[in-house]
């Protein structure tokens, strides 16, 4: 029989269990509901790169040859959202909707989330770490990206674990400090902290490039704290555990770019393929550059390139004014952070991708263009999303500490549900308004979605066992409008079917279908003799494609 002790402590463990499980089940309803939302318009897959994403995943699965799976999760992209997809992507019907896309993106809202509650229930109130979980997780432009098959959800919720994992080796090195700041005991032993620690930053680096960025801060912190664990141990059992933890993190981090460089030469022949290939940045930036065009702006700029950053995150948040505003709040809680850098330092790593964004504008050929400043249009505007952590904590937790110092109830309350409703004013702006992800999307699809629809609806009626030859990268979305099963598809993707292909067309394909200035129009012209063309297709503000069929 439990003794009274045991009793208590099993039901203040259920107790402490309950408030993650509640949470867990409404951010899910959350996300499943907003699925729903944008499914029922068709919005799933706006982003040409959301196509992308997807077909990648789906040609591991689905192409024309099958020993040779592995090397189609592409050189540009990492693999890990691509895997994720798999168990999902065969199914023709989730492929075809996108909801095999949006599925890790959702599994990463939840976990985001429970992150945000985890770090700030460490130095708060329950009501102030869901406080700051539903900043984060009613976000307009999250619900919306966390429907689509694009991966700064899932990245999110790598680097919020990253620093939530930190934080509890951090309390482990410095119990009795975090103590004294009020911050709560780690609830992690040092090393389940580093293995888990060493995952999250690993799987962070197989989802962006980013992840490269946060790693190379992060683990060296890391390694810090492990030694004031060790240095703190005098257990000879433990410090043998705790290094062994620590090499495994660190191999573990360290394996996956050698992994990616060697897999990337592998495939193209070029470790660099990402850096410096066709479908890299890089490449993207100079094709869309028209010749002499001045830079865009924070080309080669640090500071320029930082305001650019900040400004579409402040977009990210709701109209300018209000964005603003919350900027404002997140900038004084950063101070406040620093000044009370014993209890909130470690939440100032939530930073990372400002200096990530301002150097990859400044000097990695990745533009933003914001709808408010030059040149008044929409690209990119989704990376200002990768703020919103900081956002979601640092307001909450100034209000929080302004409070503490308030002696009536009352004003405290009246406070914290003032800054909630400021973002609530902001949130529904923008959801009236429409998210800017969402607009970014629908304004850079509008060509493209009528010319895939057009090409699509052609592609339906051809017979289906036939063979084609196409530029996948260009309009990705016609093949999956029209079921096309990828195996059926000589693209880019197929080594060395392909370079084959492009020199003999007519002998390799039963129809070539080629857009203007890609790879087969090329080939189709060169030996335009030997087509009969099908059919054209045509939409505003693009290239033109065409159907040949040879003779």
């Amino acid at each position: 029989m439990p003794t009274g002790t045991e009793r208590a402590a099993v039901q203040q463990s259920l107790r402490t269990r309950r408030g993650p499980d509640v949470l867990n089940i409404l951010l899910a309803i959350v996300s499943v509901a907003a699925l729903l939302f944008y499914y029922s318009k068709q919005q799933l897959l706006l982003y040409g790169d959301a196509d992308a994403h997807l077909n990648i995943a789906r040609r591991v699965v689905d192409n024309r040859h099958p020993i040779e799976s592995y090397g189609q999760l592409g050189t540009v992209w990492l693999p890990l959202q691509h895997i994720a997809m798999l168990p999902f992507v065969w199914v023709d019907t989730l492929w075809h909707s996108g909801v095999a896309g949006a599925i890790p993106g959702m599994v990463a809202f939840v976990l985001g989330g429970l992150g945000i509650f985890r770090l700030i229930e460490a130095r708060a109130s329950r009501f102030v770490a869901y406080s700051a979980v539903a900043v984060y997780a009613l976000n307009p432009n999250l619900l919306y990206m966390q429907t689509t098959a694009m991966n700064e959800p899932i990245f999110l919720a790598f680097l919020i674990w990253s620093v939530v994992y930190l934080d509890e080796l951090l309390r482990n090195a410095y119990p009795a400090a975090a103590s004294d700041s009020g911050v709560r005991p780690a609830s992690l032993s040092p090393m389940r902290a580093i293995q888990y620690c060493g995952i999250t930053l690993a799987g962070g680096a197989l989802t962006r490039y980013d992840g490269w960025f946060a790693a190379c801060l992060l683990a060296p912190m890391l390694l810090w704290l492990y030694f004031v664990c060790l240095r703190k141990n005098e257990d000879r059992q433990r410090r043998r555990v705790l290094t062994k933890s620590v090499v495994e993190a660190m191999l573990l981090v360290a394996l996956v770019p050698v992994y990616w460089l060697i897999y990337t030469w592998a495939v193209s022949g070029n470790a660099l393929d990402f850096v410096n290939g066709p479908y890299s940045a890089k490449a993207i930036a100079l094709r869309g550059t028209l010749h002499g065009a001045p830079p865009y702006p924070g080309q080669h700029h640090v500071l320029t390139a930082g305001l650019y950053f900040l400004k579409s995150a402040q977009l990210n948040l709701g109209p300018p004014a209000w964005g603003l505003v919350l900027l404002v709040l997140a900038v004084a809680g950063t101070v406040l952070a620093a000044v009370r850098a014993r209890r909130y330092a470690i939440l100032l790593l939530l930073w990372i991708p400002a200096a990530f964004y301002s150097l990859s504008i400044a000097y990695g050929s990745v533009p933003i263009y914001i709808p408010i400043w030059y040149p008044f249009s929409y690209y990119n505007v989704r990376y200002g999303l990768e703020l919103l952590p900081v956002f979601a904590v640092f307001p909450v937790l100034l209000v929080h500490d302004v409070a503490e110092r308030l002696v009536a109830p009352s004003l405290r309350t009246a406070l914290g549900c003032a800054v909630l409703v400021l973002f609530g004013v902001s949130y529904v702006l923008d959801y009236a308004e429409g998210p800017i992800t969402l607009r970014e999307a629908q304004v850079n699809s509008r060509g493209r979605e009528a010319l895939e629809e057009g090409l699509a609806s052609t592609l339906v009626q051809l017979p289906r066992s036939s063979t084609l030859l196409m530029y996948e990268a260009e309009h990705p979305d016609a093949l999956r409008r029209a079921g096309i099963p990828l195996r059926h598809v000589i693209s880019e993707a197929e080594h060395p079917d392909w370079e084959w292909a492009l020199l003999d067309p007519a002998h390799r394909a039963d129809f070539a279908v080629a857009c203007a200035g890609d790879p087969v129009w090329s080939a189709v012209q060169q030996h335009r003799g030997q087509f009969d063309q099908v059919i054209a297709v045509a939409a505003p503000g693009e290239q033109g494609c065409a159907v040949y069929k040879p003779k």
